[in-house]
């Protein structure tokens, strides 16, 4: 009997780090029995069976067609007992019921997944929010209009992402007994999404890269999120992170403020967490029976960032510069390539001039 886990997210809880370190131990991983699939399904199933983009694995007819490349990928190995696909789009996905009945309809017909398991990985969600923000807000631009959205303003779109009560209804249609319900504090004290997702999916540790069991996913900082979402707000539309992570990748942009500097102030923090805290106590109760579900630790947000002009000042000077070199160097290679050409152009007629002239010294013949 083949297991099926899916790992739905939630996103900004180390599913990065995960999904990095099953990809590269794909193959050991596979020689013992686990087909591991990051978000594309990437090395998983026929590389034309890929998703094109993470996002599509949230989509109901591009997740029936991945969970079907899945099984047959699985039932081509027969060695296989165990397959876990991780992808935080699927456990935010904006019709979720929908994805939900697409996942009970491919287990009740499946010949291979006798056993499921949904986990989902939650985070305090005054925490969680500053994170969300700075990916979904900054980072990747959401909204149809040109600007930077205000937290305050990103929140009243978003509000639905922090019901974690609701979520847990939703996916308990498939089963309370198929729900596993996982904290981001949990995660921490284990040292990690790495160690801590491997334990709980009964994953050899000792098949993992040593390096990637302690490796977090190191997010975008303050300044640097701010310049970012300074070039998405002239965009009208969404905007993808890849769009402008090309310029992070050509230059060397370091963070210039406080890394735990905010854009979610400590108020609207504990605006959302009064909000939640009756939700969460349920949820709690229902999911892992005990009282609280997460841990008692202090609202942050306390310093918010402030600097964002100045730092982009300093970050474009930065850019400017740096192309400038670039131009720099370009127009020699170009001046010298130049130069080149002109000689090679120049040789033939040098050395026909040479000809003539020795053989006027030599036969005394004119042109």
């Amino acid at each position: 009997m083949t297991k099926l886990i899916l790992h739905v997210g939630l996103g900004k809880t180390g599913t990065t780090a995960f999904q990095d370190a099953i990809r590269d131990s794909f193959e050991p991983l596979r020689e013992a029995g686990f087909l591991c699939a990051g978000p594309r399904l990437k090395f998983a199933v026929p590389e034309g069976e890929e998703l094109e983009a993470q996002y599509l694995a949230g989509e109901p007819e591009h997740l029936a067609s991945a969970l079907a490349s899945l099984e047959k990928a699985a039932a081509s190995n027969p060695d296989v007992t165990t397959v876990i696909w991780s992808n935080e789009t699927i456990g935010m996905a904006p019709d979720l019921p929908a994805v939900v009945q697409v996942i009970e309809r491919f287990i009740d017909n499946s010949s291979l997944f006798k056993s499921l398991e949904i986990a989902i990985c939650l985070r305090r969600q005054d925490d969680w929010v500053e994170s969300a923000y700075r990916q979904w807000g900054l980072k990747h631009k959401m909204m149809q209009s040109r600007g930077i959205e205000a937290p305050e303003d990103w929140l009243d779109r978003n509000w639905d992402a922090l019901d974690y009560l609701g979520l847990y209804r939703i996916w308990a249609a498939l089963g309370a007994d198929r729900i596993r319900v996982l904290t981001y504090d949990d995660m921490r004290k284990a040292g990690g999404s790495v160690p801590f997702l491997c334990k709980v999916f009964e994953i050899p540790s000792n098949l993992i890269l040593t390096e990637a069991m302690g490796e977090k996913n190191v997010s975008l900082g303050p300044a640097q999120s701010y310049l970012n979402a300074l070039h998405n707000g002239t965009h009208e539309g969404p905007v993808r992170p890849v769009e402008f992570g090309k310029v992070f990748q050509a230059y060397d942009l370091p963070e210039l403020d406080d890394k735990n500097s905010s854009f979610v102030s400590t108020e609207l923090r504990q605006k959302v967490l009064d909000r939640c805290v009756a939700d969460n106590d349920e949820l709690a109760k229902l999911a892992l029976g005990r009282d609280k579900l997460f841990g008692d630790f202090p609202v942050g947000g306390g310093t918010l960032y402030k600097n964002g002009n100045q730092d982009a000042l300093f970050y474009l000077s930065r850019i400017v510069g740096e192309q400038q070199k670039l131009i720099d160097d370009l127009s020699d290679q170009l001046t010298n390539e130049h130069a080149r050409r002109l000689r090679d152009l120049e040789r033939p007629f040098y050395q026909l001039r040479k000809l003539r002239r020795r053989l006027r010294e030599k036969f005394g013949l004119d042109d």
